[in-house]
């Protein structure tokens, strides 16, 4: 344990920014929706009646606590919150284990007067207390908005086990692959498993599928209702579980390897001719796990629009609902719902082509990028193969889902052109992706963050909470001026035209930087 005080530190000093802005960001998302609810929910407790009465939106957001507005506001953005937290505790503890080992700093710093677990417990104490924090934070905005100080400290309690649980999963990742882009992968994908299962539980009724998901443990809670935070035992004993493995599996493997080999290529290969067979070698893995993960969702989401109601048009909620979804009043509930999901999965499919284009920097970053570009391929086409696997990639994906919950929903030349409406969307955060590279290389992986999370927070989410009009977010962000097929709006390709020369002089600058810059 030599030096983790040291190391703790230093790791301190690198999210001195990252770490406030999602603090701010989960207590605004909390606390905002309370003040949001206060003062555009008449009726809370009818309001609760009606949404409880839907099965498909239980299935996103869980059952309701409580008929409150703090228990409504848990219900909203609870799950958000949970699965948020988790994915920025995977990252946190890979990021400053498995990915200072890849990059060769923790060979450096162990080199000096600094134990074996050290790293580890250095970044699990960074991101385990962060988490703390979160919920300490959250509690204590939930209970200046006036909700209960019990439900407050509950509401925070399974914030901090939902951090805890997932900072565990993230440190046996990063000792079980020998890359971060691996162990985040492997760790996601438990993320991931987790609401599966919760969102199947409540959308299907069987709630004990919930105990089998630590996202789940956290719903059990049920923050101003039951306050059962008995239930976050199993969170404790979870993360004592993965972080005694996690050492254990540290202390039984080599300095930069992981317990799961890497499968490196042939020695000698005649497919790996040409820049684009190198991207596709290189992007497939990640372009079949988003398929796949779309086509499933496409499934599932598309089952559920068949037990949406006709809900009378009737109070604020319902009414704000069509006014947000719907672009004629004779929409349906269910064209409301498909396009609202369409739309979701849309704001979701702007990460991939920015986890492609990061591929780009790791290349560069490892030297492989300069062993390529001393050959006859120039910096242009190198970054063009994976910047059409970007662009196509994103296009299929996209299709995958549309076309598999179209023929579930039973409309599926609807729901399929809904879906292809948000391509030219995407591509603007592909865009974005490419200008950082070039511009910017060492911050492009944050900027890409931060502008899919500004995105997807500032239209759908952080708007709505600090009162910005749906219509102001048009200016903000691409999302929002999509024609809405799905509901009744005609198709026009002004929209689509210009989110679609944006794109292109993004990518074009980007391109320019990358041929003018050094390699870093």
């Amino acid at each position: 344990m030599n030096g983790t005080w040291t190391l703790t530190k230093l790791a301190l000093k690198r999210e001195r920014l990252i770490v406030p802005l999602w603090l701010l960001l989960l207590v605004a998302l909390a606390a905002g929706q309370v003040q949001r609810y206060a003062t555009g929910i008449p009726d809370i407790a009818a309001f609760a009646r009606e949404m409880a009465a839907n099965q498909a939106l239980t299935a996103f957001a869980g059952e309701i606590p409580s008929a409150t507005l703090a228990g409504m506001a848990v219900w909203k953005n609870a799950d958000a919150i949970y699965t948020i937290l988790g994915l920025i505790m995977i990252l946190t503890v890979v990021r400053h284990s498995r990915g200072e080992e890849e990059s060769g700093r923790a060979e450096l710093v162990g080199a000096g007067v600094v134990g074996r677990l050290a790293p580890l417990t250095a970044a699990l104490a960074v991101a385990c207390g962060s988490a703390v924090l979160a919920g300490l934070l959250t509690a204590a905005a939930m209970a200046a908005t006036g909700a209960g100080a019990a439900g407050s400290l509950a509401f925070g309690a399974a914030i901090t086990a939902a951090g805890l649980v997932f900072a565990g999963m993230g440190a046996v990742a990063a000792q079980l692959t020998q890359t971060a882009r691996t162990a985040i992968g492997v760790a996601a994908l438990g993320l991931g498993l987790s609401y599966v299962l919760r969102f199947v539980a409540d959308g299907s009724g069987l709630a004990a599928l919930k105990w089998l998901s630590p996202q789940g443990w956290s719903h059990l809670v049920r923050p101003y209702g039951d306050n059962n935070v008995t239930v976050l035992l199993l969170s404790l004993a979870f993360t004592a579980a993965t972080l005694a493995l996690a050492y254990r599996l540290l202390t039984r493997r080599d300095l930069g390897h992981g317990l799961i080999p890497e499968r490196p290529g042939p020695a000698a290969s005649d497919r790996l001719r040409s820049p684009l067979r190198l991207a596709w070698r290189l992007q497939k893995g990640l372009l079949a796990g988003w398929i796949a993960g779309y086509a499933i969702a496409g499934l599932v989401l598309g089952a559920l629009a068949t037990s949406i109601e006709e809900v009378a048009r009737q109070g604020a909620a319902v009414e704000e609902f069509f006014r947000r979804y719907t672009a004629s009043p004779e929409a349906t509930m269910t064209d409301a719902y498909l396009w609202l999901i369409v739309l979701s999965l849309g704001y979701v499919s702007a990460l991939y082509p920015l986890l492609a284009l990061l591929r780009l920097r790791s290349e560069e970053t490892t030297g492989r990028a300069e062993l390529l570009l001393s050959t006859p391929v120039s910096r242009a086409r190198w970054v063009a193969g994976h910047l059409l696997f970007a662009l196509a990639g994103t296009a299929l994906i996209l299709a995958t889902a549309g076309l598999t919950m179209g023929l579930v929903a039973g409309a599926p030349g609807k729901v399929l052109a809904g879906a292809l409406v948000q391509v030219p969307a995407t591509w603007v955060m592909a865009g974005v992706g490419v200008l950082a590279f070039g511009l910017l290389p060492r911050a492009a992986a944050a900027i890409s963050w931060a502008a899919f999370l500004f995105v997807n927070l500032f239209g759908e989410v952080l708007g709505p909470i600090l009162g910005i009009d749906y219509r102001i977010a048009k200016y903000a962000v691409p999302y929002p001026n999509l024609p809405m097929v799905i509901t009744g709006a005609p198709f026009t390709a002004t929209a689509i035209a210009i989110m679609t020369g944006i794109a292109a002089v993004l990518v074009a600058a980007g391109l320019a930087a990358v041929r003018r810059r050094a390699l870093t």
